[in-house]
This record gives C-alpha cells, sequence and structure tokens, in this order.
C-alpha cells in the first residue's frame, strides 16, 4: 500500500485515494462515501476546471499535483473563506516566494502556479465541501508557451525545484490543517495579517470586471468575511469572490 512521505496532518489527508487518471478529483470525492477529511489524489486529469466554470489544462503524468479535500460539517458561511484559507496554505508550502492573487490563485514570479476551485454539497441539514487544488510541479517554460498560457508557470520553471507529486501533497497538508484547526477555534481574524501579507493584489491599483464592465481601482485591504476591499473615487467598497474578476492594470497579477 503506498503511503505519504511523513506528515504532520491528522485528519485532513487520513483517507486518500491515489488515482492515476480521472476526470476531476473533486468529481470523485463529490459522488462518494467518503469521511471528513478525505483526499483524492490524481497523477492524470481529463476535465477539470476552474472559478466561473473554466478548463483547467491538464499537464502530462507526475507533472502536476491535482488534489481534493472533502470537509462534511461545514456551515454555509465558510465557502466565502475557503478558498483563501486553502491559498494560503498552498503558498506556505511552495515557500516564501509564492504570493496569493486574491482570492485564491498562487503565483511565484507574478505567473500562476496553482487554481483553487472551491464547491458545496447539501444533503438534508449538512452542508459538506470539496477544495480542488492543482499545482504545476515541474512543466517546462516551454509547455506553457505551447498552449498558450503567458500567464501560467511551474515551481521548476520559476523556482528551479524539483518536487515530487506525493512530497507535494504531503507538504501541502501539513500547512493546510493547523491552518482549517485555527479557522475552526478563532475564526478568520488571526489569519488575517498572514493573507494579507502574501497577498499581491493589495496596494495596487487593479481592473474589477463584471462582466463586460471594468473599473479602476484601489485595492486597499481584505476583509474579515474573504472580500476584497477597495477604493474608487473616494468611495470604499468590497468584491466578494464570484462577484468579479480582478486583474491588475498592467497585467495578470
Amino acid at each position: 500500500m503506498e503511503t505519504l512521505p511523513v506528515s504532520r496532518a491528522v485528519w485532513c489527508g487520513k483517507h486518500w485515494i491515489h488515482l492515476k487518471e480521472v476526470d476531476s478529483t473533486n468529481d470523485y470525492l463529490k459522488g462518494g462515501d467518503f469521511p471528513d477529511g478525505a483526499v483524492a489524489i490524481a497523477d492524470r486529469q481529463t476535465a477539470g476546471k476552474g472559478r466561473q466554470g473554466k478548463n483547467w489544462a491538464g499537464a502530462p503524468t507526475g507533472q502536476a499535483l491535482y488534489l481534493s479535500v472533502l470537509f462534511h460539517s461545514m456551515k454555509i458561511g465558510d465557502m466565502g473563506l475557503l478558498p483563501l484559507l486553502c491559498g494560503l496554505a498552498v503558498a506556505r508550502s511552495l515557500g516564501k516566494g509564492a504570493r496569493i492573487k486574491w482570492p485564491n490563485d498562487v503565483l511565484i514570479n507574478n505567473k500562476k502556479v496553482c487554481g483553487i476551485l472551491c464547491e458545496s454539497t447539501i444533503q438534508g441539514s449538512r452542508v459538506s465541501a470539496v477544495c480542488g487544488m492543482g499545482i504545476n510541479l515541474s512543466q517546462p517554460a516551454a509547455f506553457f508557451e505551447e498552449n498558450g498560457l503567458p500567464h501560467a508557470a511551474s515551481l521548476l520553471s520559476e523556482a528551479g525545484e524539483t518536487r515530487p507529486v506525493l512530497t507535494a501533497a504531503a507538504m501541502l497538508l501539513d500547512e493546510l490543517e493547523p491552518i482549517l484547526e485555527q479557522y475552526r477555534q478563532d475564526g478568520f481574524g488571526p489569519l488575517l495579517p498572514a493573507y494579507q501579507e502574501r497577498c499581491i493584489t493589495l496596494g495596487r491599483q487593479v481592473q474589477v470586471i463584471r462582466g463586460q464592465e471594468a473599473e479602476t481601482a484601489q485595492a486597499v485591504s481584505i476583509a474579515l468575511d474573504g472580500g476584497l476591499v477597495c477604493q474608487s473615487d473616494g468611495e470604499t467598497f468590497t468584491i466578494r469572490a464570484g462577484e468579479a474578476s480582478v486583474r491588475g492594470i498592467y497585467g495578470y497579477a
């Protein structure tokens, strides 16, 4: 039986499934009867998806980590913060140079190395969440050029680090579990400074894109509910994930 490399995690990933290929690790966990903290890891994902229905381009086998975690007994109010919590965990697992583009894209050198999608399911009175994280590990820079992905990169292409898939999974779970434990006990407040320190969006002029309309604003801070606080023309407003997209006025970040 396979084992993950040494991990400090107690419940997050205690039950885990390693799949050679799957359409979507999120869909796999949503379609089965798995315990709280169950993890699905795939060597290859054929129908991954991102926020707002975007497809996630698959990498060659073994060059990316596709990992989803199942959480039972969640609250509806948690769903807006789970992507930020997962983003913070991924950034910490990838090292000091990793940054977060609000709400949950993880970047190295202003290029995206991880996308995160959290989805909720409701069965009776129980609310569950599945959070999928796709981390580019060892694709060469040519892979992104050939696939027309100028804003994407991998841990190898940007940081020069080679990290096996299961090692990356264990390192991620070691960061994710304590973040979730602290959130469950104390809320998002104590984690907010750590998130803001990693958030590359803050202090920049951004384009807030709603449908076909775009507005330029200054990203100021992160609200306790995970929203992005912005200012424009002397007015302060908060954007929630899913309401709009945010991009830097001079590029992706």
